[in-house]
């Protein structure tokens, strides 16, 4: 058998049982436990496990496929394996016919992703025993199996997942690097290392020791009503708001206070706190000076409050109450993660931190409709795309698919390879640098509509003649001279039956309809035209 050599960062590798201990069928790990909070004690020791065919194929899994795990990170030594996750069990084996599955207690385990962009679609699986990164085919294979994990480790169903992640509160771990002190919002210690010494959420920036990441609150950012819990103001007249949504610490040095305009954080220890939808920084001992109703003032006109995402259709799916939404023209966001080298995951998580995390999505994971159909209540919206010219026909098709071009407005973000519309619209030809997209909000709320036609082309093929194939010596192998060859031509058109007539009519017609659209510039002559 393979082993792995990872272990959990700031703590001594866990050695492999003999193959004398190795257990077969329900065995139990022999590990000792620590009563500790404060951090969770890696035993010295334990004893790998392992199933067999038969029993495997007589149970119920949740979810089972292939994927790539990494052997070694000094060579990026990569094995693929087939994989069944059933319970708080993850096994797997060389392939699905395999006689041997080796298992992973998934048991309050933590799942993240395993870089930054994540080109390769890797995640890693995080435990008391060993860390295992895992790499899929697609990204949105790999937010299935993410959720399915942590979803099976916490015994939740499997059902409608992604709705129950967006009221869950559980955090979007990703491993990452930090350029200043950082300090666990767990256990509130620093976090040690040089690279990859810790997690973050990408979308309330949470910041955690890759052990101490399962005993987090799940108090990620608020996107629907039922997550805001008792943190909700209710008003005489009936209408709802809610409280400002505080995360402790890591402020950066030099921040002002809001209520005194005196500088918070601190680069010795977690202090201080900071709104995560008005962007308010207060110390602790001034936050009760400050109104407890949360004003959103970051991109006021384009969030969605979490109170507007309340009700669910018949297909399980969200939608979203007009009625509770102050912002007229909330904005609908569509990101292709592929995009721009995959610049678009950072892109995804940027625009979660800036707005409600139920109004930005990837393109890659379920395509523009779980979108469109969340905001189709409201009379009027926009929309800002994320991507190359491919992303924009995509949104639009699905746009008119729905008869929702009537309701928004698109805007444009360049990100992808072509990027033609963009720079005839004034966004520019490429976007790589997600730290001014705040302003690039703004930006779009203050940006003037421009009418645009969009064009649908149908071709139409017919059958040619035979002599069309034929020479000349087939046609007339006595056309010798040049006025025999010149009546060629019209022998032909003589000999096209009616439909082909026709055709060829049409065809002349309509490179004359395009040449007197595409050089006119009189607005009602392209109108009449297009008709």
């Amino acid at each position: 058998m393979e082993h792995e050599n990872a272990a959990p960062s700031g703590h001594s590798p866990c050695t492999s049982a003999s193959p004398n201990n190795r257990h077969y069928g329900n065995s139990e790990t022999n590990s000792s436990e620590s009563d500790s909070d404060d951090e969770a004690t890696v035993p010295s020791h334990f004893t790998r496990k392992i199933s067999t065919n038969k029993r495997l194929h007589k149970s119920v899994f949740i979810k089972e496929g292939y994927l790539q795990i990494l052997r070694s990170t000094s060579f990026n030594k990569w094995k693929k394996r087939y994989f069944w996750l059933k319970g708080k069990t993850l096994f797997y084996g060389r392939d699905k016919q395999a006689d041997i599955f080796e298992e992973i207690d998934v048991a309050l385990c933590t799942v993240a992703e395993y870089t930054l962009k994540n080109i390769n679609h890797a995640f890693q699986v995080i435990t008391s025993f060993r860390n295992f990164v895992l790499a899929t085919e697609s990204r949105k294979e790999m937010e299935s199996w993410i959720q399915a994990i942590i979803f099976a480790s916490r015994e939740r169903s499997f059902d409608r997942i992604d709705q129950q992640s967006m009221i869950s509160g559980y955090h979007s771990w990703y491993i990452t690097s930090h350029a200043r002190p950082v300090f666990c919002n767990v256990c509130k210690e620093a976090l040690q290392g040089v690279t990859s010494h810790g997690l973050s959420c990408g979308v309330c920036r949470f910041k955690s020791h890759k052990l101490c990441a399962n005993r987090a609150p799940p108090t990620c950012k608020w996107s629907t009503l039922a997550s805001i819990g008792k943190h909700i103001i209710e008003d005489p007249d009936g209408s709802i708001d809610m409280e400002h949504q505080w995360m402790e610490g890591n402020i950066p040095v030099g921040t002002l206070c809001t209520v005194c305009d005196k500088k918070c954080g601190s680069v010795k220890k977690l202090v201080d706190e900071r709104c995560l939808w008005c962007k308010a920084v207060v110390h602790t001992a001034c936050k009760d000076q400050l109104p407890k109703r949360c004003q959103r003032t970051i991109c006021q006109y384009s969030v969605m409050a979490p109170m507007s995402v309340q009700s669910i259709d018949s297909d399980g799916m969200c939608e979203a109450n007009r009625g509770k939404c102050r912002v007229t023209f909330p904005l609908l966001v569509f990101v292709n993660s592929k995009s721009g080298d995959n610049h678009g995951v950072k892109f995804l998580r940027k625009f979660k931190q800036l707005l409600n995390p139920a109004q930005v999505f990837d393109l890659m994971n379920g395509g523009p409709n779980p979108g469109l159909r969340l905001f189709q209540n409201f009379d009027q919206f926009r929309i800002l795309i994320c991507g190359g010219d491919g992303s924009i026909g995509w949104v639009m098709s699905e746009i008119d698919r729905l008869n929702l071009h009537s309701k928004c407005q698109i805007g444009v973000l360049p990100l992808g390879t072509g990027n033609d519309l963009a720079r005839v619209l004034g966004w520019g030809s490429v976007m790589t640098d997600d730290k001014d997209l705040a302003n690039v909000i703004d930006k779009l709320e203050q940006s003037q509509i421009k009418m645009l036609d969009r064009w649908s082309i149908q071709c139409y093929g017919w059958k040619q003649p035979k002599f069309l194939f034929q020479s000349n010596e087939s046609v007339d192998e006595t056309a010798t001279d040049l006025s025999l060859q010149q009546e060629l031509p019209t022998t032909i058109s003589d000999s096209l039956d009616s439909e082909e007539s026709s055709l060829w009519t049409f065809e002349s017609s309509m490179a004359e309809c395009l040449h007197k659209i595409l050089s006119s510039n009189d607005n009602l002559t392209v109108i009449n035209h297009s008709k």
